[in-house]
Order: structure tokens, then C-alpha cells, then sequence
């Protein structure tokens, strides 16, 4: 996510040159077309396009309205499940003690316990990031990572499973289930931390609805291709006839067309948060929050710094 005051000239410069360059060339072969050429009315009607651009910023809002939807609600999904991870520790901590769970013999299995949960956790919350931004699949390092939160048994059965962030939320049932008898008390801390754990899901279930949900293709197609086309025309639409040579005018029309496919692109790149670009969700940020919140909860004090942002983009 680039962080405010983030955007400066030189970067924008660099991600759309490109674009620039482009309609520079296109408005100046138009003017040099115009002049030295015998296609003395090489300007097209300026009405058509006004109504062409009219309607294309109909769909440019509609889509930058979408694609920012799909953004936004990423970004709450993982604020909720950082905040709903700062509860969990907190049940975790608090309700797993040998004064309320029987199976709990003493404060040194409480502590094991707590920190198997916390850490179990945190295993999670990495392995949902990587698996939104590889698309499901872990790589040699991201297990080599996840090692330092897991044993290499729980890893080994991990390695055989889909969806790796699922089969960590049901271990932690599982775990759970496991501890806890039947009296009656004990069955009402279960519910709670088993109403944590669901609550994950929901944050994955949406999670992996954006992921896997694509944009209708063929309105980002035909948006995307109209853009263009209405972008290239405006250089030949708003030549001067009673001028020869109009730097002015040069830089107008190429200046309209730069921003009218500038606004479409900065919409198709908020469209997929969970790509690994500048743009997306700050999920190792939130990751590594979450970690420090959790070790603190257990009683640590050499706990690892936020992560800060990197020439203004926080990942």
C-alpha cells in the first residue's frame, strides 16, 4: 500500500511514461500531419468525442467505484482479522489456566499450551497472506518460514493440504477439543474460542472470494480498449486550424489523453488487492503486527519492529 506522501513526481514518472511518451508523439505527428501534409481538415469533429468521453467517464466511475470496493473491503477484512487476533490471544492467555480448564496440571503446561496456540496463530496469519498472493500454492521458503511457528510433523502434514490456512484454524479445533471436558464451564470457554475460530473463516471465506472472484472481463475489456481509443482521438479532435504550430496546444491534448487512461489504469490496479504490488492490501505489515501483538500477550519483551515503508510503498 503506498502510504501518504508516497506518490511523488519521479514515481509517477516512472510508472507512466510510458503513456506520456505515447500521446507526446501522437498530439505532435497530429500537428505536423495537420501542417505539412495536404490533408488540410485532418481534425476530426470535436461533438462525436465530447459525447464519446462523456459516456466513457460513465464507465470509468462505475468501474473505479468497483475496483476501490474491492480494495476497501479487503483492507477491512484484514483490519478484522488483526483485531479479532488481538481477541483470540487474549482468550488464549486468559481462560487457559489450570484454574479454569482440569486438564491443565500447572502453569508450565498452561504456558506451553498458550504459546502452542499463539504460535499455531501466527503460522496461520502468514500462511493466509502467502497463499492470497501465490494464488493457494507455498513455496520451499514459505515452509522454510512457517517453520520457525510449527513443528516439522505438523509442517510434513501440512505440505499434503489444499488449503494450508484451513487445516490450521481445524488444528486449532482440533487442539482445543481435545483439552477441554465436558463440565459445563469449561464447555462455555470452548464456545468462545470456537466462535474466534469461525470468525477466521468468515475473514478467509472473504478473503478468498476477492481473490477468486475476477472482474467481469468484459467490461474491464471493452473499458480498457474504449479508454484507449477515446485517449488517441483527442489529439486529432482539437487541432487549431487557425494555427500552425501550437506547443499549447500540443501539451493540452496530450495532457487530456495522459490523465483520461491514467484514471483508468490507477482503477485496475486497485481491482486485485492481493497481487503483491504497491497498491495492495499491507499484509505482511498487518502479519507482523499481529505477531508482536501475540508474544507480548504471552509475556515477551524481544519482540521484532513493525514493519516500516519502503520508499513509501508498506507491504
Amino acid at each position: 500500500m503506498i502510504v501518504r506522501g508516497g506518490t511523488t513526481l519521479w514515481r509517477a514518472f516512472c510508472s507512466d511514461w510510458p503513456a506520456l511518451i505515447y500521446f507526446l508523439a501522437l498530439a505532435l505527428a497530429a500537428e505536423l500531419i495537420y501542417v505539412y501534409t495536404p490533408l488540410a481538415h485532418t481534425a476530426l469533429p470535436l461533438l462525436p468525442l465530447s459525447v464519446l468521453v462523456t459516456a466513457m467517464s460513465i464507465f470509468l466511475a462505475f468501474q473505479i467505484n468497483q475496483c476501490y470496493e474491492r480494495w476497501w473491503e479487503a483492507r477491512r477484512l484484514w483490519g478484522q482479522l488483526l483485531n479479532q487476533s488481538r481477541s483470540f490471544g487474549r482468550q488464549v492467555t486468559t481462560l487457559l489456566s489450570p484454574k479454569r480448564i482440569a486438564a491443565i496440571v500447572d502453569e508450565h503446561q498452561a504456558a506451553e499450551l498458550q504459546r502452542d496456540l499463539a504460535c499455531r496463530h501466527i503460522a496461520y496469519a502468514h500462511a493466509l497472506r502467502i497463499s492470497l498472493r501465490s494464488g493457494g500454492k507455498l513455496a520451499d521458503e514459505d515452509w522454510r518460514f512457517l517453520s520457525d511457528w510449527l513443528g516439522e510433523d505438523e509442517i510434513a502434514h501440512l505440505r499434503q493440504a489444499r488449503n494450508v490456512p484451513t487445516q490450521l484454524i481445524q488444528r486449532q479445533a482440533e487442539r482445543l477439543a481435545a483439552l477441554i471436558g465436558k463440565d459445563w464451564t469449561e464447555q462455555q470457554i470452548l464456545l468462545q474460542l470456537d466462535d474466534s475460530l469461525s470468525q477466521f473463516y468468515d475473514i478467509q471465506g472473504g478473503c478468498e472470494r476477492i481473490k477468486r472472484t475476477a472482474f467481469p472481463d468484459r467490461f474491464r475489456f471493452h473499458t480498457h480498449k474504449f479508454v484507449w481509443l477515446v485517449a488517441t482521438l483527442i489529439p486529432f479532435s482539437l487541432i487549431q486550424s487557425d494555427q500552425s504550430f501550437d506547443p499549447v496546444a500540443i501539451a493540452t491534448e496530450t495532457l487530456l489523453a495522459f490523465v483520461f487512461v491514467t484514471i483508468e489504469r490507477l482503477g485496475s490496479e486497485l481491482r486485485d488487492p492481493f497481487e503483491n504490488r504497491a497498491n495492495d492490501t499491507p499484509m505482511s505489515a498487518i502479519c507482523r503486527t499481529i505477531e508482536i501483538d501475540l508474544r507480548q500477550q504471552l509475556g515477551e519483551s524481544e519482540l521484532p519492529p513493525p514493519l516500516e515503508p519502503v520508499k513509501g510503498v508498506l507491504m
